[in-house]
């Protein structure tokens, strides 16, 4: 489904809702890429979690980054089924999100993973009992990053600002998101979940969340 399709599905129905992004937020998909890429490259006198601690994400690696097999290995893992659905649950994250959907309807899901791996992301949420709504994901025409870094931000801000106010808000990890949606005036409300900083305040429609249950709180009492 693309975002045209989307919001037309939507405006028939007249439902507006909020949308899920899903690594980090949803799926635990830090440490999975860690654990996996360290499995096939160790980084000789540092522990795996000497290495999570040390860089925060596999890209940042100067060691995996620097060598064309790991890079190979690490893309192959981002189209790989069977990699994206072993991805471990956030602990609570499905049973609070359908806590959620009672109140706020979920929407849709938006994600920067590519859609090559759309059949195994679906797997991922049936299996793990997530509300059925719409998958929105990275075309090949999106690049991950950009010179600016901030490609897949820049992708995921647009859609939520063309899908308005029938989606008209998401819950998502990602800082960087609240950035591009500021630029645009976006005028619905990032929840940004795994968060505590305070550093938000002239931003008008973020809230942050630093637990699931959080969010569940916030979203009720809006």
């Amino acid at each position: 489904m693309t975002p045209p399709d989307l919001k037309d599905l939507l405006q028939l129905k007249d439902l507006h809702g909020l949308a899920l992004d899903i690594d980090e937020t949803l799926a635990d998909s830090g440490l999975h890429w860690f654990k996996r890429v360290y499995e096939f490259h160790p980084i000789k006198n540092l522990t795996l979690s000497e290495v999570v601690k040390k860089y925060g994400f596999v890209e940042d690696v100067p060691e995996w980054d620097g060598t064309q097999e790991t890079r190979d290995f690490m893309q192959s893992l981002l189209h790989s089924d069977e990699f994206n659905e072993s991805i471990p649950l956030i602990e609570d994250a499905n049973h609070i999100v359908n806590k959620i959907n009672e109140t706020v309807p979920i929407v849709a899901y938006i994600t920067a993973r590519p859609s090559t791996v759309r059949n195994s992301t679906e797997a991922w949420l049936k299996k793990h009992g997530f509300p059925d709504a719409p998958l929105l994901m990275r075309g090949e025409d999106v690049q991950v990053t950009t010179s600016d870094g901030l490609g897949r931000n820049k992708w995921k801000a647009q859609v939520l600002l063309d899908l308005y106010p029938y989606v008209n808000g998401i819950i998502d990890d990602n800082v960087l998101l609240t950035h591009e949606l500021h630029h645009l005036d976006y005028q619905g409300v990032l929840y940004v979940y795994g968060n505590s900083t305070n550093g938000f305040d002239h931003y008008k429609h973020v809230v942050v969340c630093p637990t699931w249950q959080s969010v569940l709180d916030k979203i009720k009492s809006r």
